[in-house]
């Protein structure tokens, strides 16, 4: 089966444009500030993305929790 027959031609789970089967790109919303953060120990937190390392109540204020 041709791509172009295709309803809705994919590739490796990428959807393909039907005329020119280049891949379609999808844009991804980004939220301002961190987002997440991951222990490190001693009550110390490093913060997603910004990288900065703080203590629990920091992380809970820029999370919002």
């Amino acid at each position: 089966m041709k791509l172009r027959n295709m309803e809705n031609p994919n590739v490796l789970g990428y959807d393909l444009d039907k005329e020119t089967l280049t891949p379609i790109r999808k844009h991804v919303e980004r939220t301002e500030g961190d987002y997440g953060a991951d222990p490190i120990g001693d009550g110390m937190f490093r913060m997603v993305p910004s990288g900065d390392v703080v203590d629990y109540e920091e992380r809970c204020r820029r999370l919002k929790r």
